[in-house]
């Protein structure tokens, strides 16, 4: 992955002009393989053959900001929405910028025709029965409200900068194991809650806890589409779904790595969701 300081990065792009159509800006590093995978079934009349990354979302957008005047190249800047989408507080104001609609890129790949089709090629069992264990929507319905109730109150404590620790918070800290299967404990995931929520009380009052989580609670409702937006698939359901896996009884055992499930799912998700990004791009 190719790495610049955010001031030269608008510029370090004429050097790829013979290898892209497009120029896109990531935030992400060490990603150039699953990012040119997505973009290349994205923008399939376009060659992509150089991704850029920026080290984080503070320099990607430091980068855009530098790069707002009109030249001849086609340029994206991809970001996540992170917690910002939560209280929709990302930059609207940057050309070539595009904020994604969900929480990070990993949420446009929970989709079950991929996913199934990924898993066939893994575990050699007819793509029905991998359906059928799999019980994709059911699974998702199952964690939705934890995992809702937690990410609106990281939001919170984001929000006001109150610098306490959210997403870096790793999903495992959250499992258990249930007849050798490792799954998300509610538990868990409501004792931490209840912290965030004394400390968010202590740290701004009740009246204004109150006030904020109603508000989120009535913009993200407890569904499944709320679940895939504003949840992290990278951090929290993308993880919690590779421990599923594990209980599919196929003629081979799922054994594949992060990385490579992520490259696969970019090669077998639908990519629907992604059309406002494609038709951004097309446009500029």
């Amino acid at each position: 992955m190719l790495r610049y300081k955010s001031s030269v990065i608008p510029t370090i792009a004429l050097f790829f002009k013979s290898s892209n159509d497009v120029d896109i800006f990531i935030e992400d590093s060490n990603d150039e393989e699953f990012y040119k995978t997505l973009f290349s079934r994205l923008l399939s009349s376009k060659k992509i053959s150089k991704i850029i990354s920026c080290k984080c979302k503070t320099e990607l957008i430091k980068a855009c900001e530098n790069d707002q005047y009109d030249r001849k190249r086609k340029r994206i800047y991809v970001t996540d929405g992170d917690l910002d989408l939560i209280f929709d507080n990302n930059r609207k104001d940057l050309k070539y910028l595009h904020v994604l609609s969900r929480y990070c890129i990993e949420n446009f790949l929970l989709e079950e025709t991929g996913i199934i089709e990924t898993l066939y090629d893994n575990i050699v069992l007819d793509k029905e029965d991998i359906k059928k264990q799999l019980v994709f929507d059911n699974w998702l319905k199952g964690i939705t409200n934890p995992l809702l109730e937690l990410f609106l109150h990281y939001s919170i404590t984001h929000e006001h900068k109150m610098g306490i620790k959210t997403v870096s918070t790793s999903v495992g800290g959250f499992c258990k194991q249930h007849r050798g299967i490792t799954v998300l404990d509610n538990k868990k995931i409501e004792d931490r809650i209840q912290e965030l929520r004394d400390e968010i009380i202590t740290s701004l009052g009740e009246n204004i806890y109150n006030e904020s989580i109603y508000e989120k609670r009535q913009k993200w409702p407890p569904n499944i589409k709320s679940l895939i937006t504003i949840v992290s698939a990278k951090d929290y359901i993308l993880p919690l779904l590779t421990f599923r896996f594990k209980k599919l009884k196929g003629k081979e055992s799922y054994n594949l790595k992060w990385e490579s499930l992520r490259i696969r799912l970019a090669k077998t998700c639908d990519l629907d969701s992604l059309d406002d990004l494609k038709t951004k791009i097309l446009s500029i």
